[in-house]
């Protein structure tokens, strides 16, 4: 299957689902800013080109600048989709957001693209921080994780009765307290992942947010 021919300049728009969920949202939010960028590049070439050449236009001086502004909007598109975009993609978030900064300062040219870079960034942090017990790192139904049924309470089993034998006279017997009957109602031990700090259930093999063995 060959690919299209903007394969290699535009990104997909299809999300990786074992992402995390900000960091799909930062993904989302850094897909629209390549697209953007590479609209507003697209129009500043064409403006460019129309004060060089047309009478009406700015003059040539102001030409060359737009088409400067251009250049650095393509780029800017460009770099996006392989400093960011496909960085999140293969799960490196902190060369993701590391790259992201100069390109974000480039947006704010643009207004728009720059403030859609800046969610980019913040979702990325919250994508790396810690998490905290009870967070749901993933949109609902993207992560299944493998769980062992609960065990069942079983009641002790009892001897049959038998007629208790009677002390000889003068004897005594020791009288074991009764026993406390087990409580079904407990709740799981919860154990912390090494490589994300995620607290999950010990009885699953692998962590829900990273997926590393425990």
């Amino acid at each position: 299957m060959t690919g299209t021919p903007l394969e290699g300049i535009l990104a997909s728009s299809a999300v990786p689902p074992w992402l995390p969920r900000a960091a799909q949202e930062a993904r989302n939010f850094s897909y629209w800013a390549q697209l953007l960028f590479l609209l507003i590049a697209l129009i500043y070439f064409v403006y460019g080109l129309l004060n060089l050449v047309a009478p009406w236009g700015l003059g040539f001086l102001s030409g060359i600048v737009i088409i400067i502004f251009a250049v650095l909007a393509g780029l800017a598109g460009l770099n996006v989709k392989k400093y960011v975009i496909d960085e999140i993609d293969h799960g490196r978030f902190h060369e993701a957001k590391n790259n992201m900064i100069i390109w974000m300062l480039i947006g704010f040219l643009g207004v728009v693209p720059g403030v859609l870079l800046l969610l980019a960034y913040m979702k990325l942090n919250e994508a790396m921080a810690p998490q905290t017990p009870g967070y749901t790192p993933y949109a609902p139904g993207t992560v299944v994780a493998q769980q062992s049924p609960p065990p069942q309470y079983q009641p002790p089993a009892q001897a049959p009765m038998q007629q208790p034998q009677q002390p000889a006279p003068g004897q005594t017997y020791y009288q074991p307290p009764p026993a406390q009957p087990t409580s079904p109602d407990h709740r799981y031990q919860m154990m912390k992942c090494k490589n994300c700090g995620v607290q999950f259930p010990a009885f699953m093999s692998n962590c829900p947010n990273c997926g590393s063995p425990k």
